[in-house]
């Protein structure tokens, strides 16, 4: 047993192991590790693993308003290219709700919503070593009530359910968060009716 009461669980033969933690490294916002692991075959190697160095988990808000969901447009650095996608953030806390209140505000400009956390998600399981929470916000305008953060967000959108799934059929809405935030809104039915 560890100190917190928890059963220890052995671990899988398919795990990886760590050999050895290598800070390679920080920021603010993250810590990135190249680990020296050995691999189920026994073959030794390194794994990349980055983590959050905030408290809480960060978050992906499904804004509605009536029969349409809002988007954000930003430009993601590392595609070198904007990207639709719903607002989401960094941690800004242990409650997720908090944070969701405030990546709504910056991002969309609206300062108050109804919110309803559905759930968690790992976002990039094979490089991030961090869980996402998912969360509705119902909003009752469109109308942002201040400026944007303008090195974020360069455009808005609200689109209706069937609008949304042509931007996905096409590609127009790529991003991988959303579309997994989409997935786990629709299977407990929280998606806006057409």
């Amino acid at each position: 047993m560890t100190d917190t009461g928890h059963r220890e669980r052995p671990e899988p033969a398919d795990a990886v192991r760590r050999t050895r933690e290598v800070l390679a490294y920080r920021n603010r916002f993250v810590d990135v590790y190249d680990d020296e692991v050995v691999f189920p075959s026994g073959t030794p190697g390194t794994y990349l693993k980055i983590r959050h160095r905030d408290e809480g988990l960060g978050v992906v808000i499904l804004p509605v308003h009536g029969d349409t969901i809002g988007l954000v447009r930003t430009y993601r650095y590392p595609l070198g290219r904007p990207q639709w996608a719903l607002p989401r953030g960094f941690s800004h806390g242990a409650d997720p709700l908090v944070t969701a209140r405030t990546e709504l505000h910056e991002e969309l400009g609206i300062p108050d919503a109804e919110f309803d956390l559905l759930g968690t998600m790992t976002p990039d399981s094979g490089l991030l070593a961090a869980e996402v929470a998912v969360v509705r916000a119902t909003v009752p305008t469109t109308t942002p009530s201040g400026p944007l953060a303008p090195d974020e967000v360069t455009e808005t959108r609200w689109l209706t359910l069937p609008e949304l799934w042509r931007w996905i059929a096409t590609g127009t809405l790529d991003d991988g968060m959303t579309l997994a935030a989409l997935t786990l809104a629709q299977a407990h039915q929280r998606l806006p009716h057409p």
